[in-house]
């Protein structure tokens, strides 16, 4: 299995999309808002670049809209940014539509993948498993403000460690190696990076402990190319159809 990871997602191209599966990482929090929505029972997810997309989208599929500009909840939203307001009574049986700074941003980086997964912390071994049998694997890094973010290359290093061995490229063993020295003090590591200390200051304290917890849901956010929506793909379903 061979494995390639950007750094940031900017840095693909729109000529050479990913060859196999894709996966893309937005921590803090986009990813992670994904993962919980589906794994609370959210029907169908779409992730687009612009507010007034969402706008649109949502009205016509009578979605609810979630996001955020700045990591603040976009005024006229029902939903935020923040994968604590993703509960079972909020987004069960529902549509969703989520547009954010960085994550959504990524995905659209990353559309040409013919299989596209939405990983974080949370899901990263379901992650794994649902990946198990791709000859190529991209791992795409959203970053922050078009950056490169600490946390989602330490996301990528759960998911790659969960893998086990493959043909890395430089970022990829990077990633690897970061979590696996890591991984017993995940928020020290983080803690003096931009994203985490701004989303303390400015009161997400609660998500960033909910974020940075490994592998508590099953549900991952997954679509094929050419399709809008996500839909939620987990283990048991993979291992019901074997």
């Amino acid at each position: 299995m061979k494995f390639t990871v950007y750094p940031v997602h900017t840095l693909l191209r729109a000529d050479q999309p990913p060859r196999g599966a894709a996966v893309v990482i937005d921590t803090l929090r986009m990813t992670t808002v994904a993962a919980t929505a589906m794994e609370n029972g959210c029907k169908a997810l779409w992730a687009v670049s612009k507010v007034e997309e969402a706008n649109e989208l949502a009205q016509s599929a009578g979605a609810l809209r979630g996001g955020e500009r700045g990591a603040v909840r976009i005024d006229g939203f029902e939903l935020s940014n923040s994968p604590l307001e993703y509960t079972r009574e909020a987004v069960g049986g529902r549509s969703l539509v989520l547009t954010t700074t960085n994550g959504t941003q990524a995905i659209a980086s990353a559309s040409g993948a013919p299989r596209l997964y939405l990983g974080c912390l949370r899901n990263a071994g379901a992650v794994a498993r649902l990946l198990r049998g791709e000859e190529d694997v991209t791992i795409v890094l959203a970053g922050t403000g078009g950056r490169f973010s600490l946390e989602d290359a330490l996301t990528a290093g759960a998911i790659l460690d969960r893998l086990g061995p493959g043909e890395d490229d430089d970022m990829a063993l990077a990633a690897r190696t970061l979590y696996r020295q890591n991984r017993a003090a995940i928020h020290e590591l983080l803690s003096p990076c931009a994203h985490y200390r701004h989303l303390q200051a400015i009161g997400y304290g609660a998500d960033l402990s909910f974020c940075l917890k490994e592998d508590c849901a099953d549900a991952v956010p997954f679509r094929l190319a050419g399709e809008g929506a996500f839909c939620a793909r987990t283990t048991h379903e993979t291992e019901e159809t074997k």
